[in-house]
């Protein structure tokens, strides 16, 4: 005996060759239904759980096929258009941003060009600006990566807000640390701009 098709992400290539293991190894309608619910893959029990378990008295493998397509067709549409419409960065990292876009597009490949262009189009207009470069060229992974990085310095600590009536210019040592801080990030940030243009 053939053994069972292990199931690879696509629901309709799978049910394609458990027909084909049926065939081969000549599986009764009757024994089928109990060969599709033993190897039932995992990453399907949340849309299928319950024709598992409360399993019709008529259900055949030909029914619940159908049920498991549609209703695995419905899912997948939906985390698309979670990752077309309702996916932002707010408050996550980009690269935490970019692990949550290729959960949603499981089947999708993880650098393509739609993956590319849906996380940059999420990226804040100065982190774009300096990351353009590399989005044609590089790998999503290393943009994400660099996009954490420049998202530091451009987020910079949090300063309490001060009254305009009872605000004063920093003199001394405290002015000359604040230049030297904003000289730094500044010189970071242009430090990565350059090494994404590849000079």
């Amino acid at each position: 005996m053939t053994t069972l098709p292990a199931f690879a992400g696509d629901v309709q290539v799978w049910f394609a060759q458990l027909e084909s293991y049926f065939a081969v190894n000549n599986v009764s309608e009757q024994t089928q239904l109990h060969i599709l619910f033993s190897p039932f893959p995992t990453p399907l029990t949340p849309v299928a759980k319950d024709l598992i378990t409360d399993t019709l008295l008529n259900a055949t493998h030909d029914s619940i096929k159908r049920e498991v397509l549609l209703r695995a067709s419905v899912s997948v549409e939906k985390r698309f258009e979670t990752l077309v419409y309702d996916e932002h960065l707010g408050d996550r990292r980009p690269t935490e941003l970019l692990r949550r876009m290729r959960e949603l597009a499981e089947n999708v490949p993880p650098d393509s060009t739609l993956i590319k262009q849906l996380f940059f189009s999420r990226l804040p207009a100065q982190v774009k600006a300096i990351l353009a470069p590399m989005i044609e060229k590089g790998s999503v992974g290393v943009v994400a990566a660099l996009a954490d990085k420049v998202m530091d310095f451009v987020r910079g600590p949090t300063t309490a807000v001060i009254p305009q009536q009872q605000a004063e210019v920093p003199t001394g040592p405290a002015a000359d640390r604040k230049i030297t801080q904003e000289a730094t990030s500044v010189a970071m940030l242009t430090a990565i701009e350059r090494l994404t243009r590849g000079e």
